[in-house]
């Protein structure tokens, strides 16, 4: 069977949409996947603890782990309420210098920026909605934490607190 050029063309063309397609919907799915992390309130199963110099407990969290780098890049956005005893933690090995931002995120939010020594070095507090003002962690961190915006302050969480993680 003999196929001409125009024949050919018109089947690799049809090929490639239904390629691209196919590629469309996986990952419409991953991101349904993503989206769906920072909503169910099963992934808020770790917890985090913020202790003073005394050793004492000024703050704890349940917190969701974004622990790859779709689940980092989604983080809380998109999100219209986070309970206050909530937040998500984003690790980084090898520390790192982090800039976060927030795109399509709706509500306020505490960046709490965590040293490879374990203790707060900085808070970016009350970080704007929607805004795609760069926030920086201004020194190489292991951690941060995203909290509802404000909450930093009410709990007194300074920087130099001891972070631990618990499980």
């Amino acid at each position: 069977m003999k196929i001409n050029k125009k024949r050919f063309t018109v089947i690799l063309i049809c090929c490639a949409i239904v390629f691209l397609a196919g590629i469309k919907l996986v990952r419409n799915l991953e991101t349904k996947e993503i989206a769906g992390f920072n909503r169910d309130p099963k992934n808020y199963n770790a917890k985090i603890q913020i202790l003073n110099a005394d050793s004492q407990d000024v703050a704890h969290f349940k917190i969701a782990i974004a622990n790859n780098d779709e689940r980092k890049m989604y983080g809380l956005m998109f999100l219209d309420h986070l309970p206050a005893d909530q937040g998500m933690l984003f690790p980084f090995e090898p520390k790192q210098m982090v800039t976060m931002w927030m795109k399509n995120t709706h509500i306020p939010l505490d960046m709490i920026f965590v040293g490879e020594d374990d203790k707060i070095s900085s808070i970016a507090a009350n970080a704007k909605p929607y805004s795609l003002d760069l926030i920086s962690s201004q020194k190489e961190v292991k951690f941060v934490l995203e909290i509802n915006g404000g909450l930093s302050d009410q709990l007194g969480i300074k920087p130099g607190q001891k972070f631990q993680v618990l499980n």
